[in-house]
């Protein structure tokens, strides 16, 4: 019984540690996203050079670019499902915010 408990409670540990690791990696992709949109200005290239890179890390990212030249903004989603070890159980998360 406690071998039991021990290797569930190493499980727990494991995911939990390697699930804010995957999220802290995303956060800091969402992050280097929103900086280069704004340095570009929300140019279209750059927006799909971004995309790409999403892709090729397993996101999807969403930008959707409102206003008039000048007074630019966007709203930058990047969604993302994250796959628990062992169970192999999926979920999924989003983190969304805005460019100006």
């Amino acid at each position: 019984m406690l071998y039991l408990f021990l290797m569930v409670f190493m499980w727990v540990g494991v995911t939990y540690v390697s699930q804010n690791i995957w999220y802290s990696s995303a956060r800091n992709f969402y992050s280097s996203v929103v900086s280069r949109l704004e340095n570009s200005y929300f140019d279209e290239r750059v927006i799909d050079m971004c995309k790409e890179d999403a892709r090729e890390n397993g996101y999807r990212l969403t930008v959707d670019v409102f206003g008039e030249e000048g007074e630019r903004d966007a709203r930058v989603i990047l969604d993302m499902t994250y796959v628990f070890p062992i169970l192999k159980t999926a979920r999924q998360y989003t983190i969304e915010g805005y460019a100006r």
